[in-house]
């Protein structure tokens, strides 16, 4: 007779046959131990429930976990813990909190774009520009790169505030040898990807530079865009706001579309008009305004 060899923990012990795929998953990531499985398939069994729903009224694990591995098993990448037990920032929300209302909000945006923009060979790189809140820009620009990411496609997400650059803080990465650097001749540019999220790269900020206008206006920048571009199927490029100075113009002008992002009842609708007629005027293609809290 053949032996099946059976899947083991890291005690060393097995995993029961009986065990669904979620407690599987639920092993493999730590949320449960072995000594746990016993009590939840009895649970399961008296009460006929799933799995997730007996491993949660144990207080196992909390209904974000239960939705975490559930999404994993759909070829849907979140991470099953909060962001401020992993490297992420807590507002990445795309990352772990699937169903939140506004990761919903996102995917929809997200759908536009890709039906609207992303669908042509050509568009591949889009500035998010804001007239005001610059955290609102960053907050955004973020969290569309990873829902873009959750779809499989290869996204790259460059932090082109030179100013400020934060989102090497936001995947808990350090800010080295960055676009500035590269820009600035002194080292190569080299996008780091952002695990959990197979999909997703981040080309951090890099140094702050006392001349970020002449950087991004350098024929270095198109030079190393032409060399990034074709190794992803989206590029997203976070950007200081448009009132303070015109590094934001040049990278949409550079990239030939633009995001808009107002702040809800905050932005006024005559800045962003104004921001955006500036843009076109400057041969950008607008793709749509989002709202950003």
């Amino acid at each position: 007779m053949t032996e099946v060899a059976l899947p083991l923990f890291r005690d060393g012990s097995h995993i029961p046959n009986q065990t669904d795929l979620m407690g599987r998953l639920m092993v493999q990531k730590g949320l449960i131990h072995g000594d746990d499985l016993d009590r939840i398939l009895g649970l399961q069994k008296q009460k006929g429930i799933r799995f997730g729903e007996a491993a949660q009224s144990l207080g196992l694990v909390t209904a974000e976990d239960v939705k975490a591995v559930l999404a994993e098993q759909f070829a849907y990448p979140v991470v099953a813990r909060p962001a401020s037990e992993v490297s992420l920032h807590p507002r990445v929300i795309a990352a772990y909190q699937p169903t939140h209302p506004r990761v919903e909000a996102l995917r929809s945006l997200r759908s536009e774009l890709m039906l609207r923009y992303f669908n042509r060979p050509d568009n591949k790189v889009l500035a998010v520009v804001g007239v005001d809140g610059e955290s609102g820009i960053r907050d955004l620009a973020t969290n569309l790169a990873v829902v873009i990411a959750q779809t499989g496609a290869r996204t790259l997400l460059i932090d082109g505030n030179l100013r400020d650059p934060s989102l090497h803080e936001w995947f808990g990465l350090p800010n080295l040898r960055g676009l500035s650097d590269a820009l600035a001749g002194r080292s190569s540019a080299i996008p780091r990807h952002c695990p959990p999220l197979d999909s997703l790269w981040l080309l951090n900020g890099g140094t702050v530079a006392p001349n970020p206008q002449e950087l991004l206006a350098h024929k270095r920048y198109q030079t190393l865009m032409a060399q990034l571009v074709p190794k992803f199927d989206a590029v997203l490029i976070n950007t200081p706001a448009l009132n303070g100075n015109l590094d934001a113009q040049l990278v949409a002008a550079r990239s030939g579309a633009a995001l808009m992002v107002a702040r809800e009842n905050h932005t006024p609708l005559r800045a962003l008009d104004k921001a955006t007629h500036r843009l076109r005027e400057l041969g950008v293609a607008i793709t749509g305004v989002a709202l950003s809290h």
